[in-house]
């Protein structure tokens, strides 16, 4: 488990978010002269053509996905030449027609930020800590299960080096899993008692990515122990789903908006051991030749 300080910021969805009158989010100059606006899209049915690339990767991302495509298929007894023939024009090429020319009139994107800032500062600076399991192949969730419990720890001594002496304050969280993601709860441990958990939703839409902004403040405290626990539904999945950034992947993280800002601690992950999982899978002892890469 290691803390990182890698620099994150808040992900702004839906109708907008407003914080509280007593915090604000820093733009900082000196720090960073341009900000990046990262988009991602999403087609439920997966047979949106957006150019014949496309296309040819389609029927194996479907196959993959167990999703059936709405086009029409050539009957079994149909003569495969006459389908190609349908499908390509006569110096094999594909054809695309008025439809390609259809569809790039209606990608139309009005989509951005607008962000209110002051140059009259609020008492608090607003940061960002992430909770969770670290999207890793490590995190393995097995085929078949109606209920399968993952959790990412960020342990007491990392928010006991990193957060001030009177802790701070989360005002607002989001919650992140992908396809198979059910339920999520963040979880707070101050001692050898647990505490009421600061968030819990047990109707993940993985569609959904906005912060919700709680009722009261939640005070975490150095030694606090913090738990991102993540539960998925994989009754559909014929084999294992390995953790990962991609959709068919999965992942299970907490982003938390809070007060005052520390610059020691933004990324608390934990990612189960590689003698742990191996053991999961079976294996007890690997050859001699096998190495490991061990970092930068």
């Amino acid at each position: 488990m290691q803390p990182s300080n890698f620099p994150t910021t808040p992900f702004l969805f839906a109708q907008g978010f407003t914080f509280p009158p007593e915090a604000g989010y820093p733009l900082e100059s000196h720090q960073a002269t341009y900000y990046m606006l990262e988009t991602h899209y999403n087609y439920p049915d997966y047979t949106y053509d957006f150019s014949p690339f496309y296309r040819k990767n389609l029927s194996k991302q479907q196959r993959n996905m167990g999703v059936k495509s709405r086009e029409p298929q050539p009957a079994e007894d149909s003569d495969p030449l006459a389908a190609a023939s349908t499908e390509h024009g006569e110096d094999g090429e594909q054809d695309d027609g008025d439809d390609s020319i259809a569809m790039e009139q209606q990608m139309v994107d009005n989509s951005g930020l607008k962000l209110y800032y002051t140059r009259k500062l609020r008492q608090h600076d607003a940061g960002v800590l992430s909770v969770g399991l670290d999207p890793n192949w490590r995190h393995i969730i097995p085929p078949r299960q109606e209920k399968v419990v993952s959790q990412g720890h960020c342990i007491g001594a990392c928010t006991q080096h990193a957060f001030p002496r009177d802790g701070i304050n989360i005002f607002a969280v989001m919650s992140r899993t992908h396809l198979i993601g059910r339920q999520v709860t963040l979880r707070q441990m101050r001692g050898n008692a647990e505490l009421p958990p600061i968030m819990r939703d047990t109707n993940i839409d993985p569609s959904y990515q906005d912060y919700r902004r709680l009722t009261v403040p939640t005070r975490v405290l150095p030694g606090d122990s913090l738990v991102a626990e993540c539960i998925y539904d994989s009754s559909s999945r014929k084999s294992i789903t390995l953790g990962g950034m991609t959709t068919r992947e999965e992942i299970c993280l907490i982003l938390t908006l809070y007060y005052p800002r520390q610059r020691e601690l933004t990324s608390c992950h934990s990612l189960p051991s590689l003698p742990t999982v191996l053991h999961s899978l079976g294996i007890e002892e690997l050859a001699s030749s096998v190495s490991y890469f061990t970092g930068c």
